[in-house]
């Protein structure tokens, strides 16, 4: 036997009919639709909460990430270089440099520090290679003009 509508229709029809009287049916009626309104809000809250959470929190990973990038390398190079003066200098350990060992790697982080400054703040030039008196032609690379300052 084929009914139209379906079972979906067919479970409203037996609900309904199961509620006895007109009065039932419209309470459960204003109820779904009070319900159906209720879950719209919250899902439009939870959206509209999604909207700020996730740009934010995305923010503060980056942020982290960021500050671990910049000092996470140099902490690691201070770290093994303290770790590695402790087995030197400890019991059965091979003096290489002993306590220099430290004083080196805090070194290099300082030195690769003042790398970074000091190319930061060479002036911008048209030079393919910063550093060298002369300029290799590159087609496609432009730099700012460079006048003669003799002249």
């Amino acid at each position: 036997m084929s009914a139209a509508g379906g079972p979906r229709v067919r479970r409203l029809f037996n609900r309904a009919a199961e509620a006895g009287d007109l009065r039932t049916v419209i309470f459960r009626g204003i109820g779904a639709v009070l319900f159906a309104g209720g879950s719209a809000v919250a899902s439009g809250v939870l959206t509209v909460a999604d909207l700020i959470i996730i740009p934010v929190s995305a923010m503060a990973t980056a942020s982290g990430e960021l500050v671990s990038a910049i000092f996470g390398g140099s902490a690691q190079i201070i770290n093994v270089g303290a770790i590695a003066t402790a087995l030197s200098i400890g019991p059965g350990g091979m003096f290489n440099l002993g306590p220099l060992t430290f004083a080196l790697g805090f070194g290099a982080v300082l030195l690769a520090l003042y790398l970074v400054v000091a190319y930061l703040s060479e002036d911008p030039t048209g030079n393919f290679v910063p550093g060298i008196p002369f300029d290799i032609p590159t087609p496609g690379f432009a730099g700012p003009e460079e006048d003669d300052e003799d002249g």
